[in-house]
Formats: structure tokens, C-alpha cells, sequence
């Protein structure tokens, strides 16, 4: 069995410098097909993404040489192969689908899209990867139909919008997330696990370790 099954959804919450796109990238490499949509380029994306195709159009996703792509359109045709990528995944089914920052994406016009990859995607074997910093200021179905949530601090209305589209056997850990870097929420078990978070991505470096569990999560987390 795999670290996480086909059709299950992933978010990832935390501000700019937490370690939200680090720990995206180790967990979307234990998965085949899989394209990650940026809307901002980062300095060590070479780093991070090593290995996938950098490409400026969806139309790469239908090369069967690109198993993995980093899709980084220009700035003027963001929402247009945004959304192509998304109709292609649908169409095609089984691959894996990262919206590096969930609020731009929405203001590109690409929420309905993202939001039927979150709540029908499972039908066809897509699982969807969602980084966010905001929680308040995004669709709840990116909380509500995750099977894994990772969610470094958080406050205010923030903490209401994530126990809210759990479960109200969260909202202890999440109300006091300033005690703590890290949570993690597996959906399907209703299993809550806090800890440290700074060492979180060693986890994940070889993806064929160990399945993802709630406790393989904090392994070494202190």
C-alpha cells in the first residue's frame, strides 16, 4: 500500500517561510502522476522540484515522457492553463493535482474547478494537494474533504474556519496551535497529533519508508 491512497485529498496550511511547499514536495513524490500548478515562482523551486518537467503549458501533461510536471505558466495565461490542466486531469483521471497557493488560484477564476477536483475527484483516483495561508479567505471543501490536513500555527478566525469544517474533535489541539509548530488531522481515522515541526520533511525523504500514519507523522517530532 502506498503512503496515501489514490482519491485522498491533502492540505497543507501555513504562512510564507514555514516549510508549506517543502513538505508538499516530499509528500506529492510518493505518487506517479503529478502536476504541480505554480503561480509564483520561488527562488529554490530547482531544488524543491527537482526532477519534474518545468513547462509552460498544460499541454505537457498529455506527453507520456512527463510523469511529473511543474507547470509555471506566464502571468497573462495563468488562468487559462490553470484551467486546462485541472480539465485534463478530469478528464484522464488518476493523477495527483497541487494548487501551490489555493487563494490565488481562486482569484484566477479556478475555484470551481479546484472544488470539483476536491469533492468529486475521488470517483476518479484524483487527489488533490492544497496549500494555503488563510483558511478564512478560501473554500471550505479544501478542509472539509481533505483525508490529511497539516496545518503549522494559526489564530483567530483562521482557527474557527479549520475546527469548524473538521471535526469538533480538533478544535482542543487547534484552539491552542500557539503551544505547538505542527498538527496533523487524519480525516479518515479522526486522529489528531501535534508536535515540532522543524524536522517534519526528514519524514518524507524516502517516500518507500513507511505508509503515512498519524504516528509515522510525528516520528522524531519531539
Amino acid at each position: 500500500m502506498g503512503a496515501w491512497l489514490p482519491g485522498e485529498h491533502i492540505t497543507v496550511i501555513g504562512d510564507t517561510g514555514t516549510g508549506k511547499s517543502y513538505l508538499v514536495s516530499k509528500l506529492v513524490r510518493m505518487r506517479r502522476f503529478v502536476v504541480v500548478f505554480k503561480t509564483k515562482p520561488d527562488p529554490d523551486d530547482s531544488t524543491k522540484w527537482r526532477g519534474f518537467y518545468r513547462a509552460r503549458r498544460a499541454d505537457a501533461m498529455a506527453d507520456i515522457h512527463h510523469e511529473r510536471i511543474l507547470l509555471v505558466p506566464e502571468y497573462r495565461h495563468q488562468p487559462r492553463e490553470g484551467y486546462k490542466s485541472m480539465e485534463f486531469a478530469w478528464r484522464h483521471g488518476g493523477w495527483t493535482f497541487v494548487v501551490d497557493e489555493l487563494l490565488y488560484a481562486e482569484r484566477l477564476g479556478l475555484r470551481d474547478s479546484v472544488e470539483r477536483l476536491l469533492t468529486q475527484g475521488r470517483s476518479k483516483a484524483i487527489s488533490t494537494v492544497v496549500g494555503m495561508q488563510r483558511p478564512a479567505w478560501t473554500t471550505r471543501f479544501a478542509i472539509s474533504q481533505s483525508t490529511h490536513l497539516f496545518t503549522f500555527r494559526l489564530e483567530g478566525r483562521d482557527i474557527k474556519t479549520v475546527a469548524d469544517a473538521t471535526t469538533p474533535r480538533i478544535v482542543d489541539v487547534i484552539g491552542n496551535l500557539s503551544g505547538y509548530d505542527f498538527a496533523y488531522f487524519n480525516r479518515r481515522d479522526r486522529t489528531v497529533a501535534v508536535g515540532n515541526a522543524r524536522r517534519l520533511g526528514a519524514i518524507f525523504e524516502n517516500p518507500t519508508s513507511k505508509p503515512l500514519t498519524p504516528d509515522a507523522a510525528v516520528v522524531g517530532l519531539g
